[in-house]
């Protein structure tokens, strides 16, 4: 027994031996952290200063231990960590002013001290697939054919495109447009089939904020700016992939008043899209805008926008797309942080997308983060084609105005087969318009009468949902005439302080509903055919969790003093 308990013992010193760090210098653009020191594995990691919040991003494997020390003399009291994949497990510990927890797997955290800012830790996985800076199929954009102008003085718009059209041209399989560290003034960029762009660590892509610069793809928004798709794939492409650990960067706050706002990357009318790791940073419109596509694949993706001072500005909208994954994200903006659309009508200030209408069908969000003034998880407001079959799973809120729901607004088209499981509410408490006028929940299911038809919501599940802290006001679920809400069942509900689930309406407090019918409130957590619990990672049998164990879940760790 003693041979075993050494053996496992070497197994897992071996494993911490053998853990990965990879770290990445940002550019010196960017203003560094006053509040913060992080290292991981050892490694130094920069932090860096943006808005209200800080950040800092690496790559890892697991195994690898995450300190992080606030500077100065501040006393350490309350402390709340959030994650984009739920670790009851995981309990950091806290000496002096070093807080030190080992990572389990690549996820994302945002980290409250009282009294401090955020701190955002992105962790990705091991970048494996590094591609070479040259060789026959790379197109090097700072190489002697297109000398790219890396120290951000002129803009290289031209560089970019020429490598780009090269690649498009070239007769080997999977041509690479690469880009090395530094930072690139660059204009609209438009990826054809079969062409993947590498941003390597410590590269940015860099808006200008000039019109002139970029082409006009809307001319007034609900802003009243006009604005541009910068980096979209061409139409009718096919396989098309952004990846790497660089950052693609709008800057759009710093031309706000300019009245031109960057939607950064919009694939559109294409299939077999694949967006893996890069940061998006400050956009003026929606950070990634995925555009009546198909066979769409995003991970390990990084919005960093502004959570004030912005509005329009969401992290992820999926606009009459289908077979779309969206893992292992986290997104911070004023407006909503991931949605799926439909059309609005036409009229002045809406978009006119490229192509035919379609519906939204086969979406699935899983392991994501939102911080968020307004939903954190949405089906959302554009109707005028349906959206069906659309699944939120294993999503952690950490704060916003309603935490999940569907709001329909424009147009006849049905909401159906909506699920949202396996989620955490931390906080609503921000607040935003709905019928009854601003208010915060961590739900809402309803249909507004936008004066362009209205149609229904069924067939909705709301599983296994923790709600914590200040969960705002009570949820919504109304619908109108001619188009009911119908067919919702919540299941497992915690509500805070509560110490079992919610088992009627009146537990949710959800009993002023209009236009609604067969909506059902269940508490399967005794239950034998109850496969799920409320923390996903909760082993089968355990127990109920209690106050104690909320408070504990809604920092998802338990803290160790030395």
């Amino acid at each position: 027994m003693v041979q075993c308990r050494s053996a496992a013992f070497l197994l897992a010193l071996a494993a911490f031996a053998l853990a990965k760090v990879q770290v990445y210098e940002p550019p010196s653009i960017y203003k560094r952290s006053e509040g913060f020191r992080l290292k991981a594995g050892g490694q130094k990691v920069t932090v860096l200063a943006h808005d209200k919040y800080d950040y800092a991003h690496f790559s890892a494997d697991s195994g690898s231990d995450i300190e992080v020390t606030v500077r100065g003399k501040v006393p350490i009291k309350k402390i709340s960590i959030v994650s984009s994949r739920f670790d009851y497990y995981n309990k950091p510990k806290l000496h002096k002013n070093t807080l030190s927890w080992r990572l389990q797997d690549h996820k994302y955290y945002i980290l409250k001290i009282e009294g401090l800012r955020e701190l955002v830790v992105a962790v990705d996985p091991l970048e494996t697939a590094v591609p070479p800076n040259a060789g026959p199929n790379i197109f090097n954009v700072v190489s002697a054919k297109y000398k790219a102008d890396k120290l951000g003085n002129r803009l290289t718009t031209h560089a970019f495109a020429a490598a780009i059209a090269d690649a498009g041209q070239s007769p080997r399989d999977n041509p690479i447009v690469y880009v090395p560290a530094g930072v690139y003034l660059v204009g609209n960029l438009v990826l054809p089939s079969k062409v993947s762009l590498y941003l390597a660590p410590g590269a940015v892509l860099r808006f200008t904020g000039n019109p002139k610069d970029y082409t006009e793809h809307w001319m007034q928004d609900g802003e009243g700016r006009a604005g541009t798709n910068w980096i979209s794939t061409a139409h009718n492409s096919t396989d098309v992939k952004i990846f790497g650990r660089g950052t693609i960067d709008g800057n759009a706050y710093a031309y706000k008043d300019a009245k031109f706002a960057p939607s950064i990357v919009v694939p559109v009318l294409t299939s077999r899209f694949t967006f893996d790791g890069p940061i998006l940073r400050e956009s003026g419109s929606t950070a990634l805008n995925v555009v009546r596509s198909s066979a769409v694949n995003i991970t390990n993706l990084k919005v960093f926008n502004r959570i004030e001072d912005m509005e329009d500005n969401g992290s992820v909208d999926l606009v009459e797309s289908q077979n779309v994954t969206v893992s292992d994200a986290i997104g911070i903006s004023v407006a909503d942080t991931f949605t799926t659309k439909a059309s609005k009508p036409p009229g002045p200030g809406v978009l006119t997308w490229p192509g035919t209408p379609m519906s939204s069908s086969n979406i699935l969000f899983q392991n994501c983060l939102g911080w968020t003034a307004n939903y954190g998880f949405k089906v959302g407001q554009g109707a005028m084609s349906d959206q069906k079959n659309i699944k939120f799973f294993g999503n952690t809120v950490y704060d916003a105005a309603v935490g999940m729901g569907i709001h329909k607004k424009w147009g006849p088209g049905s909401a159906t087969n909506v699920t949202f499981e396996n989620m955490i509410i931390k906080s609503t408490s921000y607040t935003t318009s709905h019928l009854s006028g601003m208010v915060g929940s961590w739900l809402a299911l309803f249909v507004e009468d936008g004066k362009a038809g209205v149609g229904p919501i069924s067939n909705v599940h709301v599983n296994n949902v923790m709600v914590l802290g200040d969960g705002g006001s009570t949820p919504l679920v109304s619908g109108l005439p001619g188009a009911n809400v119908s067919n919702v069942e919540f299941r497992n509900i915690w509500l805070p302080q509560a110490t079992h689930p919610a088992a009627s309406l009146q537990d949710l407090g959800a009993e002023e509903m209009k236009f609604t019918t067969n909506v059902t409130v269940v508490n399967a957590w005794d239950s034998p055919e109850a496969t799920a619990k409320a923390a996903p990672e909760a082993p089968t049998g355990s127990s109920q969790p209690d106050a104690q164990k909320q408070e504990e879940a809604a920092s998802q760790t338990t803290l160790e003093m030395e």
